[in-house]
């Protein structure tokens, strides 16, 4: 969906909108506030009030020009509207991402870590995959905590994550509304979503208050997700290093009492796993 761009200009500060006017504001409408000469200097500080007082705007503040771009968001009563036909896109979002994680796994004969699946799908070539190619019908590539696909013939696009252990629903603001806009079969869309990040995580947030979707564990310590509720729902482990590297040196020094002459330890995977996510977010 492409806004339409409205332009304003601004000589002195009573041509500033007010509170009233920025919240009569249509959806489906960029307004461009240009500022002139000389009151370009409190835009700045404009813009942050506005950011304060309209959280239902994406408000951008101009680095370079003398503007404000602002765009009303998604609404409340727009996605209650709605909020089944989210639902829906989220449980379809759910199901193609575990159906295209699992293809793509048998098919290269790999073996997801139900802990942690990083562990062996990741942006490597060392499991016997390249890590951007084609697979059915999909251009796929590993990228960060996320495998990317898009499909040749449709152009439907999809983010499947990876540190959710085999939860592969979860939802991103941003990877969300890019399915959902990418998918043939939603369109024509019942509802508005030009800001793609900012809609996104408007409507996740809102179906969270509903009920319809709900906070999930990542792997990675002290981080949520965001998946549909009405789930086969799965176990997520959370990797916690002190306990892990702890129940790793009991094992060993039980090992070496017992008269083992090297250290015998379940896997390394969990290090490898926690190494992999420390070099991705730092």
């Amino acid at each position: 969906m492409e806004l339409t761009e409205k332009i304003q200009v601004c000589n002195s500060l009573d041509d500033i909108p007010d509170f009233k006017t920025i919240k009569s504001f249509e959806r489906g409408i960029e307004w461009k506030i240009i500022f002139s000469n000389k009151i370009k200097s409190k835009r700045e500080k404009i813009g942050g009030q506005w950011k304060f007082e309209h959280s239902e705007f994406q408000v951008a503040v101009h680095t370079i020009e003398p503007e404000i771009n602002i765009v009303k968001l998604i609404t409340d009563k727009e996605i209650e509207e709605h909020q089944d036909f989210f639902e829906k896109c989220a449980k379809d979002y759910r199901n193609l991402a575990t159906k295209l994680i699992n293809e793509f796994a048998d098919k290269h004969n790999v073996k997801i870590d139900p802990e942690y699946p990083m562990n062996t799908l990741c942006h490597t070539d060392k499991f016997g995959y390249k890590p951007v190619g084609q697979m059915s019908g999909w251009r796929y590539a590993f990228h960060g905590t996320h495998c990317g696909l898009t499909n040749n013939k449709t152009g439907q696009s999809i983010e499947i994550p990876l540190t959710y252990g085999l939860e592969f629903g979860q939802l991103d603001p941003y990877f969300f509304t890019g399915f959902i806009k990418s998918t043939k079969e939603y369109l024509p869309l019942p509802v508005g979503i030009y800001c793609d990040y900012s809609d996104g995580k408007r409507i996740l947030e809102k179906m969270v208050e509903i009920g319809k979707f709900e906070y999930v564990n990542s792997n990675w310590p002290n981080e949520k997700g965001i998946v549909v509720t009405d789930r086969k729902k799965v176990e997520v482990k959370v990797y916690n290093p002190n306990v892990e590297l702890e129940e790793e040196r009991l094992r060993t020094k039980t090992f070496k009492n017992n008269g083992g002459n090297s250290a015998k330890t379940k896997d390394s995977n969990n290090n490898k796993f926690w190494s992999k996510l420390k070099s991705i977010w730092s």
